[in-house]
């Protein structure tokens, strides 16, 4: 059986959001071919957000297994690990996953995500700042970045991040200031 077009149509349901509907046609994929490395990641992704956590492990692990050294399915694994909070096993799949993708920027926001929530903030700078390197206006890595300065006691730092988001993204910015005390510049307007 040809098990292109259900895939191409799962793609397609996920790029006008009807999620549901393409976990359906994954799965009647899956039924059929077992597999397939890319559905059974891509399903493990969706069970994920459908907070179905045992479905998605279950799914990306066997994914894993057939593809080892498949960025985007390590990246999938590390993600659900993370939202677990399994963050030693996060690092360790999402680290493979740069290692195999070196531009892969979501995975090394997300390395850098569970190394703040293992105390490893040097670390977690290192790896956020390739993940706003690669993804200059993600104003979510830059937030991150203030945190982990924030926990290391670098106030200028954080201050330097809070200026570079509030050039692009003054509703993030607002968030730095508020969540980690970064005084007024003089130049907000009241």
């Amino acid at each position: 059986m040809n098990h292109r077009p259900l895939f191409f149509f799962a793609q397609c349901c996920i790029f006008f959001r009807q999620h549901a509907r393409a976990l359906q046609a994954l799965e009647a994929l899956l039924r059929s071919e077992p597999g397939h490395h890319r559905a059974l990641s891509i399903a493990g992704f969706l069970y994920a957000e459908q907070g179905r956590t045992k479905d998605a492990l279950a799914v990306l692990e066997r994914a894993a297994a057939l593809a080892p050294d498949d960025p985007a399915t390590l990246f999938n694994l590390g993600f659900v690990l993370q939202r677990a909070g399994e963050h030693a096993q996060a690092i360790a799949r999402m680290s493979r996953a740069v290692e195999l993708q070196p531009s892969l920027d979501r995975a090394w926001y997300g390395l850098g995500i569970s190394l703040i929530h293992t105390g490893r903030f040097r670390e977690a700078i290192e790896r956020l700042t390739e993940a706003a390197r690669l993804q200059p206006l993600n104003p979510f890595a830059r937030y991150q970045l203030a945190a982990a300065w924030f926990k290391l006691g670098e106030q200028e730092k954080v201050r330097a991040e809070y200026r570079k988001l509030k050039a692009f993204d003054p509703r993030i910015a607002a968030h730095v200031r508020a969540d980690f005390g970064v005084p007024p510049d003089g130049d907000e307007v009241a």
